[in-house]
C-alpha cells in the first residue's frame, strides 16, 4: 500500500485517517493527493487492491471483492482512530459498499465518493467506451505513470470493468448511515452533475450529504489534487 503520515505543524484534525481505494485498482495516480493530504496534517493510505502487480492476487478484481477487502482493512484498524473512506471512479463503489459492511462494527466518520462511476446511461462497455473519450479532457500527460500497472493488470481490468457495470451505486447509498461528500471534475463525463444529484437525493440515512465540483476531469485527484485534500479536511475533517 501507499502511506503518507501527518507533518509537524498538523492541525486539529491530525488523528483523522484517509483510507483510500484507488480507481481501477491503479495506485500511482494518487500519490499526489496522498502528499496533499500530508500537507493538510492528515495521514492517508492507498489501498493496493486488488493488487494488480502482484502474480497472484488474494484479491479477485471485483468491486465487490475489492469492497471486502476494504472492509477489512478497515476494521483492523484501532476502535479510537477516526477514518474517513475515499474511492475514486470504481473505487467510490468499492468503498460505497465497503462502508455499508462495516456500519455495524468498524463505521467510518464519512464517506467520499470522487468521481463516482457507471452512471445509468453508460452501462455498457462501449458507453463507458464512448464516454471516455471526454472524461480524461482536461487530465495531464503525466498520468501515464499508471501504464506499467495497466499492463501488468491486462485483463484483470476487464473483469473490474465489467463489475463495475453490473454494480447499482443508487440502490446502495439508501442504507448508508455516514456523512456523504459526492465530488468531480466539471469537465468529468463519467460523473455529470445529474448523477451526483441522484446519488445525493438517494442517500436518505446519511446524517449530511454534500456535492461540490471541482476543477478538472475525471483524475483530478492526480491534476487537482490540493484542491481535493482541501474539500475533504475541510468539508468531511473539521472539528465538530
Amino acid at each position: 500500500m501507499v502511506a503518507g503520515h501527518g507533518g509537524r505543524d498538523a492541525p486539529p484534525h491530525q488523528a483523522a485517517h484517509v483510507v483510500v481505494v484507488p480507481g481501477l485498482g491503479l495506485t500511482a495516480y494518487l500519490r499526489p493527493l496522498v502528499r496533499a493530504l500530508e500537507l493538510r496534517g492528515v495521514r492517508a493510505t492507498v489501498l493496493d487492491v486488488p493488487g494488480h502487480h502482484h502474480r497472484r492476487t488474494t484479491t479477485p478484481p471485483t468491486v465487490q471483492a475489492i469492497a471486502r477487502a476494504t472492509a477489512d482493512a478497515l476494521a483492523a484498524r484501532p476502535p479510537s482512530e477516526r477514518l474517513l473512506l475515499l474511492g475514486h471512479s470504481t473505487g467510490a463503489q468499492a468503498a460505497l459498499q465497503a462502508a455499508l459492511l462495516v456500519q455495524g462494527r468498524r463505521p467510518v466518520s464519512g464517506v467520499v465518493l470522487a468521481g463516482p462511476t457507471v452512471a445509468p446511461t453508460q452501462r455498457r462497455l462501449d458507453l463507458l467506451a464512448l464516454t471516455s473519450g471526454m472524461a480524461y479532457r482536461r487530465d495531464s500527460p503525466r498520468e501515464l505513470v499508471v501504464l506499467p500497472e495497466v499492463l501488468r493488470a491486462r485483463l484483470r481490468l476487464l473483469t473490474l470493468l465489467r463489475s463495475a457495470i453490473a454494480d447499482r451505486p443508487e440502490r446502495h447509498v439508501a442504507a448508508l448511515r455516514s456523512p456523504l461528500l459526492l465530488t468531480a471534475g466539471r469537465a468529468d463525463s463519467f460523473s455529470p452533475p445529474w448523477w451526483l444529484e441522484v446519488l445525493a437525493t438517494g442517500a436518505t440515512r446519511s446524517p449530511s450529504v454534500q456535492v461540490a465540483r471541482l476543477p478538472g476531469s475525471h483524475n483530478n485527484p492526480y491534476t487537482h489534487a490540493r484542491a481535493l485534500a482541501e474539500l475533504v479536511t475541510v468539508g468531511m475533517l473539521a472539528d465538530p
